[in-house]
């Protein structure tokens, strides 16, 4: 492969982490200020509680950190060792 194919997907995959990353943060911000409103529209539409509910949210949060980890970081950090690699 060549370097500047390397380098763009390395870029590409660094970059998506980050927007992942702030996305996630994003989503825990609201999830925590509009944490009643989740808990009360839950009750009402699904019947779940609010036990219930934190840990669907905990468990949402891991899997997003493992697909940005393994995902997007792990193959960016190689590609970014290929590229020290070649020069």
């Amino acid at each position: 492969m060549e370097v500047h194919k390397i380098i763009f997907f390395r870029n590409f995959l660094f970059r998506t982490f980050i927007i992942g990353v702030l996305f996630a943060i994003f989503l825990g911000v609201i999830t925590l200020t509009f944490w009643d409103s989740w808990v009360s529209l839950s009750q009402h539409f699904f019947k779940i509680d609010e036990k219930e509910l934190g840990e669907l949210m905990l468990n949402f949060f891991m899997h997003v950190r493992l697909i940005l980890l393994f995902l997007f970081l792990a193959p960016t950090l190689a590609l970014h060792w290929m590229v020290k690699g070649k020069k």
